[in-house]
């Protein structure tokens, strides 16, 4: 029996299959031993002929199938690429307005915040400023020429209650030795500078500041020759921590009595007009205190030369004109601030305290 299935011509024999693969008028033929299934196969009384099925010419159109398969999966694939693409550009639109939000947010903050350091930094403050010589403790130690005094440690005491009757944020000393730092440091909280920054020795010009109240930004010096020899001056830059505002302090003590001590005393005045106007170039405004073992000549010798003001009066428009008596030789002055509230304290001489008034005034920033 033979038949023709699907290009495969198969003829059966009772044992055996023959299949012909038909291709290109040739063919290859298999036998293949069907003994284990011929039974089945082979019991029908009649010939079975499978129907022929022609096949289609190569790239027969009427068979369709497969490339509507390939139409339809890359419609499908361009369709999600399309998709994806449209989700992409919908989750960066959504991306870029709120980056352009946020940025909106951060630029407002930083506007009020730009405005309210602007309003700060005009914003008036005041600060409460003295200058006092404390009669350092080698003078009344063993040794010194101050007999008449009480030792050190009993007049810190007294030069702490008087930093705190005059209410002073700052207060430049002078003759200020390492002990009397210490007790006054310890009894008040007040930084310095330089404090020890500059070794034991040099402590003598400290100036002492609230830190709770103000920053410290920098630290500088400038010399002059004092009682024969070379001596450091603090120069004090402090930053208003309700503010922002910057300010300088200096505080001297150039050299007493006359003779050689008188030049020395004058170059020290130079030094400090010099120093005064340098740091006004910053544009800030600048403070000093000070022992200047000078008065009328203090005030028309550096004063003026370096557009300052002092709180207990005096003015140099058209010639020199001092402040009215009487005037200690210690001082306070500054240039870029209004003063009131000056004071000349005389209590630390009568209570033997030290041989300097201290004195004080108020310094407003406008």
């Amino acid at each position: 029996m033979a038949a023709l299935v699907g290009g495969l011509a198969i003829a059966m024999s009772a044992g055996s299959v023959a299949v012909a693969q038909m291709s290109n008028g040739s063919a290859d033929v298999t036998v293949a031993d069907l003994t284990a299934v011929a039974p089945t196969v082979l019991d029908a009384s009649e010939d079975v002929v499978a129907p022929v099925e022609e096949e289609s010419p190569e790239g027969d159109p009427t068979d369709a199938s497969e490339p509507t398969s390939a139409v339809e999966s890359a419609s499908d694939l361009t369709a999600k690429q399309e998709k994806k693409k449209a989700k992409v550009e919908q989750l960066l639109e959504t991306t870029v307005e709120k980056r352009s939000e946020e940025l909106g947010r951060l630029a407002a903050l930083a506007e009020k915040r730009a405005e309210k350091q602007e309003a700060a930094a005009n914003a008036p403050f005041s600060v409460t400023i003295g200058s006092f010589n404390v009669l350092g403790s080698q003078h009344t130690g063993p040794g010194g020429t101050r007999k008449n005094f009480p030792p050190a440690s009993v007049r810190s005491g007294g030069a702490v209650n008087r930093i705190a009757a005059h209410g002073v944020d700052i207060v430049g000393m002078q003759e200020l030795q390492d002990d009397q730092l210490r007790a006054v440091q310890s009894r008040t909280g007040l930084a310095a500078f330089p404090g020890f920054q500059w070794g034991v020795a040099e402590t003598d010009n400290s100036i002492l500041y609230d830190a709770q109240r103000f920053e410290f930004v920098s630290g500088e010096r400038f010399t002059i020759p004092f009682m024969g020899r070379p001596r450091p001056q603090p120069i004090l830059r402090l930053r208003d921590r309700a503010t922002s505002r910057e300010f300088y302090v200096v505080n001297t003590h150039p050299s007493a009595h006359g003779g050689r001590y008188l030049t020395e005393r004058r170059q020290g005045q130079a030094a400090l007009v010099s120093v005064v106007n340098n740091l006004k170039k910053s544009g800030l405004p600048v403070l000093v205190t000070g022992d200047m073992n000078d008065r009328e000549i203090f005030y028309c010798n550096v004063v003026p030369q370096a557009g300052m003001s002092a709180p207990n009066g005096g003015s140099y428009s058209g010639g020199c004109r001092p402040p009215a008596g009487p005037i200690p030789v210690d001082w306070v002055v500054g240039s870029g601030v209004s003063w009131s509230g000056y004071r000349r304290d005389t209590t630390p001489v009568t209570s033997r305290i030290s041989d300097h008034f201290f004195i004080s005034a108020v310094a407003s920033f406008g």
